[in-house]
């Protein structure tokens, strides 16, 4: 396997279930592997006592080294004396960079020395003093004085002794280098390794051979010279640049070098390169103090193209959960990933718990390709019983899936195969979904000499469903339509012929839908036939023209665009459509794009009547830098006929409505900043908003973020007087104090106004979080406070409140300590994730 491909399964951390579905497993990144006995050291209570002692000393700058460094001759420069460009590359906090030597080998072993003053003694060896310099292959050494004994060919140093080779500089008080094994040795020592920005100190430190370093009573820090806020003190350490890690015996973590911890043994990575041991360790706690969720993840890199991670992960109130993960690379299927969680006997349930996830995927030269998923839980409560850390977990149906893929440039076709597990025991089973068993397609659009586009899609399906199952304790069993299983053909064929121009566009296209089916596995009236067919032409034109004109407001310039837009559709109506089952069609979303879809449905299994024009209007202000400013659109479907084509059959009276609801959006963007964007749905004939959503974010290069937004959602059916609304309040921060400081928060609140007797929740707010950050050059610090409410059911809707807190220690360069904190608010708090970040 090649380097990037080893890179690539070291990086690849796809979510690992897919649709929805949490990974459970742990990222093993560049990372200290940890001894088990400093593992169950750091998720004790220790963590807690390293994070305030870090915020105690934090801008203590003072460093009382014993061994004291001009790391300028080591490579360090100031941030005044860096580039401008250099600057830019530095977070304000980072008072400097460490530069590489510029070093110009010499072609051969041979040895080039100078210096002020050279004395030769009868026996040959040679004194050296006054700025002494020595020269051989990528190595620079220079001291005050030196001896150099030829027989031996071993050379001393004193006074001021550096060494400089690419990615890595010594100095220190006196060295030896033998000339015959290439070894080094320098005694009351420092080191830096410059492309790492890691450094320290040592009393001894030797080098066998070029990129490795063993030395005794060292330290290891990221931190900036003259800021020891923490550092690794060991008896021993080890850095071996060319296997990809170090290894450290007792070894103390320093705040301030006052220490903290201890442990005994590290061994660890000092690149991206993958290393057997221990990841870091995640605690999390809830608000009564307790260890809610501790984890010990353990990885094995067993070969170049496989790995695995074993978690041992102590739930509290459910006991202990393993929890497994293989990842493999092969030349045949590609990057594939078994997930593997289970809990013997549940302290709560008394049963046992566990979950399976499988992923691959893969491609077969330049055409083919192909992913496969397979998802299976032990209950509908697992996501959110075992990560409470994690976001709310809201999947109510799993994957399981498998496509293989031919793309070429006018030939698209897969074989898929789907499948689900329905978590929510309270989804009916008759409101489940269908398995796909297989899925054929084939999409053919064959290259034209003219403008002329034609395409035809083919599909194969096989649906079908379970007749009956246990739920929720009881058995429920499909009888008469609802029990149909079937075999589906499609066959849709079309030719157009766009037009488009600078001031718009016009698509006239012509269309024929086919579709034939055979229904089975059901007691259904007679009269139903189970062979069914039918078809349907279907015209459309659209088009669209783009006015614009130079205006200007609030002293400024704009380009003002005015586009209307027409869309008319035309389809006849198929009868006995509703004798079909609704294998995978849905009624069409209603979003201000649907006006111009030319359907009322997605899926494959009805033939929409249609006769109907869609009318927008579009108007833009564009900057003369590029940045629209403002954008609003407006529009609605007017009907020339009833619609009698539905999904059930059930007649509505929305289907003799002669125009649909009015759509219209808009954004405005005040500055690149600023974005301001609304939503709405009104229905004209009862006079109310069936959507509404309305939203502000604001989002800098100062690491300021804040997004907040409201959604509405009302349905009143007109026939049967039933109401269903919800409403929320979302809002969430992520604000940089200063360069140092930030505060974060999210809150998800219940807004919808109840009825007296009407199930609500016992607490508005349904998910909340705050907290604060604290970051300098070489560590970062994050307190959480959080609350979550367990989903609701049919029957019981509480928000039985789950308090905790959650504390994060990022080392820079070497670890994080604590919870992950930053997967959490990257799922919670908008723009998050794109945060300007500084780390080694």
């Amino acid at each position: 396997m090649t380097a990037d491909a080893n890179h690539n399964l070291n990086q690849s951390r796809n979510d690992a279930l897919n649709n929805g579905v949490r990974r459970r497993m742990r990222k093993p990144s560049s990372r200290y592997r940890l001894g088990l006995l400093g593992c169950i050291s750091w998720v004790s209570g220790s963590i807690i006592s390293l994070f305030l002692a870090l915020v105690v000393h934090a801008d203590d700058t003072t460093a009382s080294d014993d061994y004291v460094v001009d790391y300028s001759t080591l490579g360090w420069v100031p941030r005044s004396q860096l580039s401008i460009e250099e600057q830019k590359t530095l977070p304000a906090f980072c008072r400097g960079m460490y530069r590489d030597s510029d070093i110009i080998p010499l072609k051969d072993k041979r040895i080039e020395a100078e210096a002020d003053e050279a004395t030769l003694q009868k026996s040959g060896e040679m004194a050296l003093q006054g700025d002494v310099i020595f020269r051989q292959e990528g190595q620079i050494l220079n001291s005050d004085y030196a001896n150099w004994a030829p027989e031996s060919r071993v050379a001393n140093f004193r006074g001021n002794v550096s060494i400089q080779s690419a990615g890595m500089m010594l100095g220190g008080d006196s060295a030896s280098f033998n000339d015959s094994t290439g070894d080094i040795t320098l005694n009351r020592s420092a080191y830096v390794i410059t492309n790492k920005h890691l450094r320290g100190l040592a009393g001894n430190i030797h080098s066998p051979q070029d990129n490795e370093l063993i030395m005794t009573d060292a330290t290891l820090t990221f931190c900036e010279p003259g800021r020891n806020d923490w550092d690794f003190a060991t008896s021993e350490l080890s850095l071996n640049q060319d296997a990809g890690f170090g290894t450290a015996w007792h070894a103390r973590l320093r705040v301030k070098e006052v220490p903290v911890f201890y442990i005994p043994y590290y061994r660890f990575p000092i690149d991206d390169r993958r290393l057997t041991g221990f990841l870091d360790p995640g605690i999390a706690l809830n608000g009564m103090g307790q260890a809610e969720d501790i984890q010990i993840p353990f990885y094995l890199n067993l070969a170049p193209n496989l790995d695995a991670t074993i978690i041992a992960h102590h739930v509290l109130d459910h006991g202990v959960l393993w929890e497994n993960q293989l990842r493999h690379k092969t030349a045949l299927l590609g990057d594939g990933e078994l997930n593997y969680g289970i809990l013997g006997t549940d302290k709560e349930t008394k049963e046992e718990r566990s979950l399976l996830n499988y992923q691959q995927s893969g491609t077969w030269g330049s055409r083919w390709s192909h992913n496969w998923v397979y998802s299976k839980v032990s209950d509908n409560d697992y996501f959110s019983d075992m990560n409470s850390s994690a976001a709310v977990d809201r999947t109510t149906h799993l994957p399981r899936r498998g496509t293989i893929q031919y793309q070429a440039p006018q030939v698209n076709g897969n074989v898929l195969i789907e499948s689900f597990q329905t978590t929510d025991e309270t989804i009916a089973l008759s409101n489940r979904p269908y398995r796909r068993l297989p899925q054929l397609n084939l999409i053919l659009t064959p290259a034209t000499e003219s403008t002329w586009t034609l395409k035809q899609t083919l599909q194969a399906t096989r649906f079908n469903r379970e007749s009956s199952a246990i739920i929720n304790e009881s058995e429920q069993t499909l009888s008469g339509f609802a029990a149909f299983n079937g075999d589906r053909l499609v066959s849709d064929s079309s030719i157009s012929y766009p037009l488009r121009r600078p001031y718009g566009f016009l698509t006239p296209t012509l269309e024929y839908r086919h579709r034939a089916y055979r229904l089975y596995d059901s007691s259904a009236e007679d009269d139903i036939a189970t062979e069914p067919s039918f078809g349907a032409s279907r015209m459309s034109l659209d088009g669209s023209l783009v006015f614009e004109r130079e205006t200007s407001a609030f002293s400024q310039s704009y380009t003002q665009t005015l586009e209307p837009r027409l869309f008319y559709v035309h389809s006849p109506y198929k009868e006995n459509q509703e004798d079909i089952p609704a294998f995978d069609t849905k009624a069409t979303s209603v979003t201000f794009n649907s006006l111009f879809t030319g359907d009322r449905f997605t899926g494959g299994d009805r033939l929409a009547d249609l006769n109907q024009l869609s009318t927008g209007l579009t108007t833009r202000y564009i900057r003369d830098d590029g940045l629209e400013q403002f954008r609003v659109s407006a529009g609605s479907i007017w009907y020339f006929k009833d619609r009698e084509v539905t999904l059930s059959g059930a007649e509505s009276s929305y289907q003799e409505r002669h125009t649909s609801s009015i759509l219209a959006e808009s954004e405005w963007n005040p500055t690149s900043d600023w974005s301001v964007f609304s939503f709405v749905e009104w229905d004209p004939y009862q006079d109310y908003s069936r959507q509404e959503r309305h939203g502000v974010r604001f989002s800098d290069d100062m690491n300021h973020m804040l997004s907040v937004s409201s959604t509405k959602l009302d349905n009143r059916d007109p026939d049967t007087g039933t109401e269903s609304n919800s409403h929320q309040l979302d809002v969430g921060l992520y604000w940089a104090l200063s360069d140092h400081w930030a505060i974060f928060g999210r809150q998800l609140r219940d807004l919808r106004a109840y009825e007296t007797n009407e199930l609500r929740p016992e607490d508005k707010v349904l998910e909340s979080l705050a907290g604060l950050e604290y970051q300098s050059c070489c560590w970062r610090a994050q307190l959480m406070y959080r609350e979550t409410s367990p989903r609701s059911t049919d029957t019981e809707f509480t928000t039985e409140k789950r308090f905790g807190w959650m504390l994060s220690i990022q080392l820079k360069g070497l670890t994080t300590l604590g919870s992950g904190t930053d997967e959490l608010l990257s799922d919670s708090i908008y723009g998050y994730s794109r945060r300007l970040y500084h780390d080694y």
